[in-house]
């Protein structure tokens, strides 16, 4: 008999629909001093503001007064967020700092306060299903901070699908030739905690996959995990590139994925161009399964399909309740 405790699990795909992790709410240029912004993530609605002090900052975002929404006309004063409604100030803890007609503050005059990085060029939240504390934190990506690359160029798709299905697709090495039409020569993904890394040696005969491929029409694509929400992609050959990707979850089965690519300065525009846009419609391809398909917790796997246990293994870590993920073929 089922556990009536625990979340019930969507019918497409049954997986709790927010895995435990850093998530991107923002990237930085997008929130400037003073700026507050409206966050949906996790199926909750947060207020994410930045204080003169420049540090970034994310709470409940409906007022504990009387449910005032404090992104929607809410505004910075100081460090605090102030509300639209009667003009409460939170700090950057949740607690409220002011009530300008009130000498007196009632003790349960708080909001929820989200745990908050900004780093690599995004601001991202720490979501755990049992209110737990950050577990892990996020490596430096060099690319972002170094003078010799610039940013680029970015997209931003909405998704109805699961944060795993993305990251499992990685691994499904028969997909990429008949998908994207690459032959991969070698694949392997390598764990270490709650980061990933994948190793792709493929050929490819797109004229648009030429920044990245040697004499013999062979490329190398190293991509490294970090949770369920944050990747990056790096290619070889002679593009010096790198795509900075994030995945958030929304709702069940609806998801947010962005992209933010940084190239060499000395890198020309148009064949940076040309690349990234191919860049950009392989994904678009997958999109367009992802959208539709159901996920199978026990799948009917052949040989060749790719190391689908170990993948799901490990991605289990970032639930917080046993979900149904066995590969058939185990």
């Amino acid at each position: 008999m089922a556990d009536k405790s625990l979340p019930q699990l969507p019918e497409r795909i049954p997986l709790p629909p927010f895995p435990n992790g850093w998530y991107s709410v923002a990237f930085g240029d997008e929130l400037p001093v003073g700026g507050v912004k409206r966050v949906q993530a996790f199926g909750a609605e947060l207020v994410l503001f930045r204080g003169e002090d420049g540090v970034p900052r994310a709470l409940d975002a409906y007022c504990s007064h009387l449910g005032a929404h404090l992104a929607v006309g809410g505004k910075v004063v100081g460090n605090n967020i102030q509300c639209p409604f009667h003009a409460w100030e939170y700090d950057g803890t949740g607690k409220c700092a002011n009530i300008p007609y009130s000498s007196k503050i009632p003790p349960r005059a708080k909001q929820e306060c989200w745990s908050v990085r900004e780093q690599n060029g995004y601001i991202i939240v720490w979501h755990h299903a049992n209110k737990e504390p950050p577990a892990y934190e996020i490596p430096e990506i060099p690319e972002v901070t170094d003078p010799k690359y610039r940013l680029f160029k970015e997209n931003t798709w909405e998704v109805a699908t699961h944060l795993q299905e993305v990251f499992e697709n990685a691994i499904d090495i028969p997909h990429f030739v008949v998908v994207h039409g690459m032959n991969v020569l070698r694949g392997d993904f390598q764990t270490e905690g709650p980061f990933g890394a994948l190793q792709l040696d493929m050929k490819r005969d797109d004229s648009a996959a030429q920044a990245q491929v040697n004499e013999k029409q062979e490329s190398q694509i190293r991509s490294f995990v970090w949770g369920p929400g944050l990747s990056l992609t790096r290619v070889t050959g002679w593009m010096k590139g790198v795509s900075v990707q994030t995945l958030t979850p929304v709702a069940p089965e609806k998801i947010v994925i962005r992209h933010r690519y940084y190239v060499s300065e000395d890198a020309p525009a148009d064949k940076m161009s040309e690349f990234f846009d191919f860049y950009a419609e392989d994904w678009v391809r997958d999109f367009v399964i992802w959208n539709k398909k159901k996920y199978r917790p026990v799948p009917n796997l052949a040989d060749g399909d790719g190391d689908v246990g170990k993948f799901r293994r490990w991605y289990s870590q970032f639930y917080s309740q046993p979900v149904e993920q066995v590969s058939a073929a185990e």
